[in-house]
């Protein structure tokens, strides 16, 4: 007989608990961390790289090369998505020192492949590429980018430039905006609603002297950070063909014009006539566009 025999049921041998891996969260944490980061290093891209490119440039013994220059098709449309019933040339030209400004009226007479009518028809129909291809048949400008800016993104722009001068010819009321007669320091939100409703004869000048006067102080002696910066809105905030490859060649050259140059932007009002019931822009009118953007034509 065995003593030491046990009865009943045995005694199991506590095991220790072992802990379940959590490596599938730290894996996604990090992923998580560097797709966050990946983000925050692209929206700073236009700061970073610039700031990268420019940090050991001498600006003293740059000089803008003549293939730089180029025309803008500026838009102004009253909310994001709208059609636009503001245009304006911008031809630049940063080895000229020369930024020149021509606002067209929303019913110039444009000819297209697809269709004939006004600026704005023709955006109607096909968009800002219809409009620059319209600009390029009938009044010989070929537009190389197109910015279409609404309130919104055009009081994004302007935020850090300060108050702009603009005297008001007569007393203005629209869009929640009322200005008298006189000189006025303007917000860039409250420009924009001035420069897009404003209805006197002469609305044309009235957004080429405003732009003119913009260009000529608000946008002087800009250090690199707030050229990234205000580049970086238009890309983020405009409706536009720009892209940053446009950014990484203009930047020297809109720095150089900044801070090298006195009043380099003027503008030019054209003159148009009733033909068949279109508004059509005088042949005069068009050939002094070309002499102020350096157009060489052959006959």
């Amino acid at each position: 007989m065995n003593l030491f025999k046990q009865t009943g049921s045995k005694t199991k041998k506590r095991q220790p608990l072992r802990r379940r891996s959590n490596w599938y969260i730290y894996l996604i944490t990090f992923a998580s961390t560097s797709i966050m980061l990946g983000l925050f290093v692209l929206a700073l891209s236009p700061i970073l790289f610039a700031q990268n490119n420019t940090a050991h440039k001498d600006w003293r013994n740059y000089y803008p090369d003549s293939e730089l220059d180029t025309i803008v098709l500026f838009m102004l449309s009253s909310e994001q998505g709208g059609i636009p019933h503001r245009f304006m040339l911008m031809n630049y030209r940063p080895r000229d020192n020369v930024i020149e400004l021509v606002p067209l009226s929303e019913n110039t007479h444009v000819q297209t492949r697809a269709m004939t009518g006004s600026l704005i028809n023709v955006y109607r129909t096909g968009g800002a590429d219809l409009v620059m291809e319209g600009i390029k048949t009938t009044l010989g400008v070929e537009c190389e980018f197109h910015v279409k800016f609404d309130r919104v993104s055009f009081t994004s722009l302007t935020a850090g430039l300060g108050d702009i001068t603009v005297n008001i010819i007569k007393d203005f009321e629209s869009g929640g905006v009322l200005l008298k007669a006189g000189e006025h320091q303007l917000s860039g939100g409250d420009l924009f609603v001035y420069m897009t409703y404003v209805t006197a004869d002469d609305e044309l000048a009235v957004m080429g002297r405003a732009m003119t006067f913009m260009i000529n102080y608000n946008l002087r002696n800009m250090d690199e950070e707030s050229i990234s910066m205000n580049f970086n809105r238009v890309l983020n905030n405009a409706a536009t063909n720009l892209e940053f490859k446009n950014y990484v060649n203009y930047y020297v050259a809109l720095h150089y014009t900044s801070n090298n140059s006195i009043n380099p932007a003027s503008f030019f009002v054209p003159i148009y006539e009733q033909e068949d019931g279109a508004l059509v822009m005088t042949e005069s009118s068009i050939n002094a566009i070309h002499d102020r953007f350096n157009i060489i034509t052959t006959s």
